[in-house]
């Protein structure tokens, strides 16, 4: 098995959409937006190749103390994914994956309308919950 990664990085596109979603106000960090981004790609199903989910041409933006210094990440990917051995490998697949999504989302609206795209993602909760 090979060691898992020690930090987490985005590609240069990913970065940009972090900075448009920080500069916009949405997030305070750009560690709050790849949550976000994350937990998109997870309701979203996104299908990494659970063998390898390797992102290409990441430099690197967090260490994975700084990013999930509890570990709560780890044993989230670890529940939904049981099969993955290297789970910070697959946060950075996932991670890519959902700002990918915000891209689109945001090429397609004309900007980030963060309601507009839990909409989409069919996980924006009803204003008559309790």
């Amino acid at each position: 098995m090979a060691e898992d990664k020690r930090t987490i990085g985005v590609t240069e596109a990913a970065d940009g959409v972090l900075d448009v979603m920080r500069e916009q106000g949405h997030f305070a960090d750009g560690i709050d937006a790849a949550k976000f981004a994350m937990a998109l790609a997870i309701n979203a199903g996104a299908n990494a190749d659970e063998r390898d989910p390797t992102v290409e041409g990441t430099t690197t933006k967090w260490n994975v103390g700084s990013f999930d210094p509890d570990s709560q990440l780890r044993s989230l990917i670890d529940a939904l994914y049981p099969d993955v051995d290297q789970p910070y490998r697959l946060l950075e697949f996932l991670i890519d994956d959902g700002l990918h999504r915000v891209s689109e989302h945001m090429e397609s609206v004309g900007e980030l309308d963060v309601i507009a795209l839990l909409d989409e993602a069919g996980t924006r909760p009803s204003a008559a919950a309790p």
